[in-house]
């Protein structure tokens, strides 16, 4: 008759009985940690593409400002609010070219003269930024859509 090279000791079987609830345990451990960390996560996310859509917006006021400077110098027009971005064509490309921004700005107000912005709107994405010369003032806005319907 054979003898079994192997016997388990009763000490051998509670242990390894032991370890799968703790397994268990460290498993859900780690599922909560992950799952508490994701919204700090996607805040640290969503606060780093907002600091970049405000980069973007301060890199525009500064191309529409020395563009509106030299279009002042040469006396040609700025402003045309039936335009897209409420500025000349011109001007438009210019500021695009200047900037390179992705995003899309229009003019919301102008002063007097028709050539220093004082409110412009720039929509870069899911955020938007708004700016004001007095006092001057940046805004950034995450938009989250929340339900879409479809018209039909």
């Amino acid at each position: 008759m054979l003898k079994p090279l192997f016997t388990p000791q009763p000490a051998d079987e509670k242990q390894s009985a032991n370890r799968l609830p703790q397994a268990l345990a460290i498993l859900l451990l780690i599922l909560t940690t992950i799952v508490a960390a994701i919204p700090g996560v996607l805040h640290i996310m969503h606060r780093a593409d907002a600091q970049v859509a405000l980069g973007n917006a301060k890199s525009l006021r500064m191309a529409l400002d020395a563009t509106a400077t030299a279009y002042y110098g040469s006396n040609q027009p700025f402003c045309d609010t039936s335009s897209i971005g409420g500025v000349t064509e011109e001007v438009w490309r210019q500021v695009i070219t200047d900037s390179k921004v992705p995003g899309d700005f229009w003019i919301l107000q102008m002063d007097k003269n028709g050539y220093e912005v004082q409110r412009f709107y720039y929509q870069e994405g899911d955020f938007t930024v708004t700016f004001c010369r007095k006092p001057l003032t940046y805004e950034v806005f995450y938009q989250q859509e929340i339900i879409q319907t479809d018209r039909r």
